[in-house]
């Protein structure tokens, strides 16, 4: 039985039934209560039912709808089954404010476990599934700027993040909204579950190819991608963060790299390209420590850059550059996933910067 039909069963029903107390609460004759002379009259307060069954009959349609179409779940709010089945008048509208508190929470609860299970049905269904989420770091990756810490959106929930280029902050940053989650997600993806027909790219039209096939399962990604100007947008952004000129994922390091000697902090001009390149990851520029055990992370003069591919000559080859890949298929369906988390820039000055992978062409090799 899917969870369409058992949340559409036991909504409906917590529905009916809160309904029907409301029209019998309604109906019943009202018994006048007894008050003393000096005590105060105070008319009690009854909850309307009316925008939440309105509400409730709007997300089992989206329910109902992506079940149909097979597309990928939404998270939409519901009424957990062990909801009250009678709604009670309140004496003061605090009362009921805080009835109304209490019950958000615990639908809250309800509907983000209903859409996780929703989910993860429909990424098994569609082998479309995300690496495990990496759980510990050693002394060693420390070093090279994993480091574990409360995820903001979770209550009591320590995540592994990895630091990567300030520059990538336009990419990464999850406060550019869902589409930045959705390609992400979709590079991880496509690591985990397309490993063998990833790997199997060997030029960047194999790519973009690859992309096509697989965009349908990212909603928002596919409606973004549909009204770009350039159709090879996010196929090339999604191809430029997998390679190490971009150091963003944790894969193989590409030795002799431009590291740091100096603090940026305390150079002078305050920004030099002959010097520092975008690529770069500083450490120093962050207070990199976990608060309990006061472990610094990262190490002076940065890490070399790590990455998943090489792209040869993409600016003079175009579709036809080759991809060498630096982990076999079976190494990246291994790989755990992490939170990407930018850096802030070193620099005093604030300076027009960003990781465009256009950019990146002359600087693949």
């Amino acid at each position: 039985m899917s969870w369409a039909s058992v949340v559409k069963r036991n909504t409906a029903s917590v529905v009916k039934r809160n309904t029907a107390s409301v029209v019998k609460r309604n109906t019943e004759k009202p018994v006048e209560p007894t008050h003393t002379p000096d005590e105060k009259q105070i008319a009690p307060v009854h909850y309307d039912v009316k925008p939440e069954q309105e509400s409730l009959a709007h997300s089992l349609a989206i329910i109902e709808k992506e079940q149909q179409e097979q597309c990928k779940p939404t998270w939409v709010r519901l009424r957990r089954p062990d909801a009250p089945q009678v709604i009670p008048i309140f004496k003061t509208r605090d009362d009921m404010c805080q009835w109304e508190n209490d019950e958000f929470w615990k639908n809250k609860k309800h509907s983000d476990e209903v859409f996780e299970q929703r989910t993860q049905e429909w990424r098994i269904k569609n082998n479309w599934l995300l690496p495990p989420m990496k759980t510990t770091v050693s002394k060693d990756e420390q070093t090279r700027g994993f480091y574990v810490a409360n995820d903001p959106n979770h209550r009591n929930t320590a995540v592994v993040y990895y630091v990567t280029p300030f520059s990538t902050e336009i990419d990464l940053s999850s406060d550019a909204g869902p589409i930045n989650e959705s390609m992400v997600d979709m590079v991880w993806c496509l690591i985990h579950s397309r490993s063998d027909e990833l790997v199997a790219c060997n030029t960047v039209a194999d790519f973009k190819a690859l992309f096509k096939r697989n965009l349908h399962l990212e909603p928002d990604l596919r409606h973004a991608h549909a009204y770009s100007r350039r159709k090879d947008t996010f196929p090339l952004k999604m191809l430029w963060l997998l390679s190490q000129k971009a150091n963003v994922f944790p894969g193989k390091a590409r030795h002799g790299t431009a590291r740091w000697t100096t603090d940026p902090l305390m150079t002078q001009p305050a920004f030099d390209p002959e010097v520092y390149s975008k690529s770069m990851v500083f450490f120093s520029s962050r207070k990199c420590r976990d608060s309990k055990n006061a472990i610094v992370i990262g190490q002076h003069g940065g890490r070399e850059e790590t990455g998943i591919c090489v792209v040869h000559q993409l600016k003079q080859n175009g579709d036809a550059a080759t991809i060498r890949w630096l982990l076999s298929a079976k190494q990246l369906r291994e790989m755990e996933r992490v939170v990407f988390h930018p850096e802030c820039s070193p620099f005093r000055e604030s300076i027009d910067y960003d990781s465009d992978c256009y950019g990146y062409y002359d600087d693949w090799l």
